[in-house]
Parts: C-alpha cells; structure tokens; sequence
C-alpha cells in the first residue's frame, strides 16, 4: 500500500515537491495530493488506534427530515474523553466520528462479517445544558451526515456506538483555500522568479518620516536593543508602501527577544491604527501574544490616566476562533468576539440600552422636582384606593432622588464603561471618549453631593435642581451641586447628539453587530485556520498579516491567510531551527516542504 502511494506521489507531484514553481496553479495545485494523503494517514492513525478514541453510546437516532443522509444523534455520556496528555474530548462540527453496532478494540472488529460501521461528519452540535458546564461535559445531543444509510433496529441486541477520529475542520479549510484564487498579492511576490530582490519601493522613502519614540511618545524602546529595534523599524517602513507587496522575516533562537519584540511591534501598529491581521498555529500562541499586548495597553493606559475608574480602551483589538478550543481567560476576556458581543448587546438595545439610560438620566437631571410631584400624587392615590385612613410615611425629596440616581446612574456608567472598554477609538471618536471620561467624573460628583454630604437637606436639594444652568457665568461655584447638575446635562447632550451621528448598529440584527466588531478593529487575532472566516465576511480590508510561530505553521495552511483580501505585506516570526509542523503520513515524510 506504502509503494503504491509513493508511487503516485511521483506521478502527482513528478518527484520531490520543486523548490521554484512556473505559476501560481503550479504551487498551490502542489499541495493538494499531499494534503490527501496527510488526511488519510491521519484517519488510518485514529483507527489503528481506536480503542482509546473518545466513545459514547447512542440513546437516539432519527433522520432528519429532508436532509439526506443526515441525522439526530443523542448519546449517553463520552468516555475515554482524555488521553495521550491531551484536553479533554469535547464534540464539535468537523468532528469525524464512527458509527458502529459494537465498540472495536481493533481495525480488524470491524471487519468481522456481523458487524456493521459506517463514518460520519459532525455538522453541528445543539446548545444544551453541557454548555454551561464547561470542560466538564461535551455535548451529548448533535447532528451528523454519514456517507451511507443507518438502519437502527430496536432491541438490546441493536446497540449503536459512536467513536470520535479525528476534526477535518483545517484540511477542509486548506482544501477550500487551495482553489480560491482570491488575494495572491504576497504569494506571487515570493514565487516571482523575475524579481531582482529590491527590498524597499522606489517611490517610498528609505526611512521613517520620523522617529518611532518622538511621534508616539513611547518609552518602551529603550528597553530594546539594536537589533531588535532595527527589526520593528524595518516592519513599520515596509507597511507604509502602498505600491509593492513584501514579506519581513523576524527570526531568532529562544531567548533573543522575539516576542517582546513582536508585542512593541503591534502595539505600535496600533497606535498608527495599521489595519492587522494576526495569527499564531495554536490557540495558546496567538492568546500569550494578545495578553501581552493586553498588558502593553493597560500599563500606557494607566500611565495616562490617573483615574481609577477608567476603563482599559481595548475596541481596537479583538480575538476570535472556537470558544471550546480558545478558552477564554479573564486576560483576554475584553478582547474576545463572544464577549464583546454580549456585553455591547446590554448598550444597543433600544429599549434599555444606551439612548434610553442617557435620556432618563436628563430627565432626572431636568425634571426631578416635577418627577417628585408625581411620585407624591401617586401615593396619594394609592393610599385613597386602599382606602387607607393613616396618614403614609412617603419618601422625601432627596430620599426619593437617591433612589432614582442610583437607579438610573448604575445602567448608565455600565452603557459608557462597555463603550469606552469594547469600541475602537476611531469609531467612538477622541471628543467622545473624553466625554465620556467627564460624564463619568461628574456622575461621581453627584453621587457625593447626594449620598456623602450630611448637610444636604431635601429643601436645598430642591432649589438646586429648580436653578437654571450657569456652566458659563464667572460667579457660579464650580464646586457646587448647581455647577455640577449643569455640566452634567450639557455632556450629556452632546454626548446624545454625538453618538447618534455614530451609526452604531441595532442588537436585534446580531449579525451586523458581529459585522462591526470586525470591520471597525484594527487589530484582529487568530488561528492561522480560523482566519478562513475571515473569508466570508464583508470587511474593511487589511494591510498587514503577521504569523507568529511562523515555523509550526504549514505552508499549506498559511494560504488561508495570505488570501485574505487586500493584505498587501507579510511579517513572519519565529525560530528557524524549531521543528515544523507534525506529519502523520510516512509516504510523503521527506516531502516535507510539501506541507511544512
């Protein structure tokens, strides 16, 4: 079998994979009887080894209606969920699984005359109470396509198992990018057999316009040295060109600065608001970089601000992948797609969202005194339906306006903290962030004013909210309720108009709020794989990718990203002597470019 597939190998690829191609079709066609032939070695690896594969068996097992070759399954609970050191099994689409009437200890149980076993392909998992218990469970209810059908008889004697192989999601994704044929920008630019190696564009200039440290006032250089320093200049000069694609190397051995070199890197990008897409292999590589970066933003934050309670404006970054396999820690909790989602869906709802919490808080501010007068004829008209003789103990006026700050005031700082928190700056924009960040100032003043000062009497409090606004007299007391009250509603005006101007999109349309999270980031981490939905959304175009761990990435599957559209350069970071990527077939092991 091994002979046979080495030799159509030959006769696929005509020998060893060549180390320069004639075109584009020559390079990525190339790929694809190794990327079949790593599949198959794969699922022969699984099943060489299936007594140990995560297994369950099935309580239910039902055709869908109209879907062909598809079907409901239920299960009872996995087993064998962890081995090898590896995490804990958990179901997901992509998964192949194999459906059989008995559990095989061996390759050759299936192959015993009385027995039946067919594959299958997950299609998608339903949300059930597995989902809230975290690694803890995996789903037990999910929906498979098989490539024949499944007769399910009743009785004991009918069991039915399913054992879980191996997840086709990334060789379908490399497969797919394999024919796209859609941004070859930096592919072509590396095949180019005609390219006289000019590094820099002849109509760019040879240097920065200016110096890095002076134009961003950042003092994380003086901890680089000159290489390093070197490295991100070079990366910054090559993102500026708009005329020519390139490809920077920054390459190393563990220990000479890598990754603090990377993080300085994107966290300048950010500050230019360079469009950047970054990957990493892993799960674990691409969130190590982003908490770094995380912790980058909060210390200049920090350095900027001396206000405890400002938010960490981190809008402008966002990570996203699959939430069983990204894992999603408090470091980068802020950044990820799931929870952005959730937390901005609290502010654009209309009817509870950030419009409604800024127009009660004016009518608070504005009408108070009447709102009191309501509040006190309608507890007159309750104690007359009650029929109640007694004379009730109602709320005075500053009791009843503590309660309705605190009630309205709680909603509002969360609407302005998750904006400030989850919108880019240039969408949020620079007068409305400061805004933001004096509304914040004030709602506390009037907290004290309502809450702290033992000398506040209702009747005081009265004809403070009975004065008219004098934010631009000369002889108001900044330090007053008055003053306070007043610039409290003059922010909150403009603040009204402002963001309306915004479109911000409507939560009830999930969809476009997701639509906007990454169209309005600059910076965007993932999964070299996951970067292939990047392919399927409607998004402003990016400059730059950047790959981290660049040397356990297969070549294949950097595809994925070089296609997306528009990028025009590639930085890659790594260790040129680290070991690539695992190949699983034997036959094409010393193919190894072909995948590595």
């Amino acid at each position: 079998m091994e002979a046979r597939m080495r030799r159509e190998l030959d006769l696929c690829s005509g020998g060893e994979i060549p180390q320069s191609f004639e075109s584009v079709d020559q390079y990525l066609g190339s790929y694809v009887f190794p990327l079949l032939e790593e599949t198959r070695a794969e699922l022969a690896s699984a099943l060489e080894t299936v007594y140990k594969a995560p297994f369950a068996e099935v309580t239910s097992f039902n055709e869908l209606k109209g879907d062909k070759l598809q079907y409901h399954v239920k299960v009872d609970h996995w087993r064998n969920r962890k081995s090898d050191g590896k995490e804990p099994y958990r179901t997901l689409p992509g998964d192949v699984v194999l459906l059989s009437d008995l559990k095989p200890e061996t390759v050759c149980d299936l192959q015993r005359v009385d027995r039946t076993f067919t594959f299958a392909s997950v299609t998608n998992t339903v949300d059930d109470e597995t989902r809230e218990s975290g690694d803890n469970c995996t789903p037990s209810n999910f929906k498979v396509k098989t490539e024949k059908h499944v007769e399910v008889g009743d009785g004991q004697s009918n069991s039915l198992y399913v054992l879980f192989l191996m997840n086709m999601t990334t060789n379908k994704r490399i497969w797919n990018a394999l024919s796209m044929r859609r941004n070859l920008k930096i592919i072509k630019k590396v095949l180019c057999k005609n390219d006289s190696g000019e590094e820099y564009c002849d109509f760019c200039p040879l240097k920065c316009n200016s110096d890095i440290e002076v134009k961003f006032g950042l003092n994380l250089f003086s901890n680089l040295n000159d290489s390093q320093i070197e490295a991100i200049s070079a990366s910054l000069l090559k993102t500026e060109c708009n005329h020519k694609s390139s490809v920077e190397l920054i390459w190393g051995p563990p220990g000479t600065g890598k990754t603090t070199t990377l993080s300085i890197l994107l966290y300048t990008l950010l500050k230019m608001n360079v469009r950047t897409l970054i990957c990493a292999p892993t799960n674990v590589a691409i969130k190590e970089l982003a908490s770094r970066l995380i912790a980058l933003v909060r210390n200049s934050v920090e350095a900027e601000y001396e206000k405890s309670f400002l938010p960490c404006p981190l809008g402008d970054m966002l990570i996203f992948g699959n939430k069983d396999r990204l894992k999603v820690g408090s470091d980068i909790e802020e950044i990820s797609l799931d929870y952005r989602l959730e937390r901005l869906s609290h502010c654009l709802v209309p009817q509870t969202g950030w419009r409604h919490c800024v127009a009660t808080m004016l009518g608070f501010l504005e009408d108070c005194v009447s709102q009191y007068q309501i509040y006190m004829d309608n507890e007159l008209i309750k104690a007359k339906e009650s029929l109640q003789h007694e004379v009730q103990s109602n709320k005075s006026f500053l009791e009843f306006a503590r309660d309705r700050f605190a009630h309205i005031a709680t909603p509002l700082r969360r609407c302005m903290s998750t904006f400030l928190t989850h919108l880019p700056r240039s969408c949020i924009l620079e007068n409305n962030f400061q805004r933001i960040v004096q509304l914040m100032s004030l709602l506390d003043s009037m907290e004290i004013f309502l809450f702290e000062d033992s000398s506040m009497t209702s009747e005081e409090l009265e004809n403070s909210f009975l004065q008219q606004q004098m934010i631009s007299s000369e002889f108001v007391d900044t330090s007053s309720l008055v003053y306070t009250r007043s610039q409290c509603l003059s922010i909150l005006r403009s603040l009204q108009a402002s963001l309306d101007k915004l479109s911000l999109p409507v939560v009830t349309n999930i969809a476009s709020t997701t639509e906007f999270c990454f169209q309005k980031a600059s910076l965007i981490f993932c999964t070299t794989s996951s970067s292939y939905k990047l392919h399927s959304f409607d998004v402003e175009p990016f400059k730059l990718l950047v790959i981290d761990e660049a040397a356990q990435v297969k070549e294949c599957e950097s595809i994925i990203a070089l296609q997306i559209p528009d990028v025009r350069h590639a930085i890659l970071v790594g260790d040129e002597r680290q070991l690539p990527a695992m190949v699983n077939s034997k036959v094409i092991m010393k193919f190894a470019n072909s995948l590595n």
